[in-house]
């Protein structure tokens, strides 16, 4: 099975175990997230490996499973969430590191500025074309 991302919070059931163990990281659950934008859910092998939610021309929430880093999800992930953006009018993107993880800002700030973000204090930002 190969690897994509759905634009959609319709969870399939048998998602639901993965994408729990993805959110525990954060300590957060599904219920939290459901209703705070529009979801984009990377699977493979009807597993969700990464998740990245959108609220206009904001990505309130960004995440890949541990165990499936350095192997394009995030990459990938990040890339159909931009283009579902640009699709959607936005002319920018926009992400805030104050949620994350401590130990995760500094891998999750240079995986940004390779995707072309500029740093603005926590704030990272990319112009979409159009």
């Amino acid at each position: 099975m190969r690897l994509t991302v759905h634009h959609s919070a319709e969870l399939l059931p048998y998602w639901l175990d993965s994408l729990n163990k993805l959110l525990s990281a954060d300590a957060l659950n599904r219920d939290k997230l459901l209703h705070a934008g529009q979801w984009h859910v990377a699977t493979f092998n009807d597993r969700v490996v990464g998740l990245a939610v959108t609220q206009d021309e904001e990505i309130i929430y960004f995440a890949v499973r541990d165990a499936t880093r350095r192997r394009g999800v995030g990459q990938y992930l990040l890339s159909e969430t931009l283009s579902w953006m640009q699709s959607q009018g936005c002319s920018q993107a926009m992400l805030s590191t104050h949620a994350a993880r401590p130990e995760e800002h500094h891998a999750l700030s240079a995986f940004l500025l390779h995707n072309g973000f500029t740093r603005n204090g926590e704030r990272y930002l990319l112009t979409l074309n159009h």
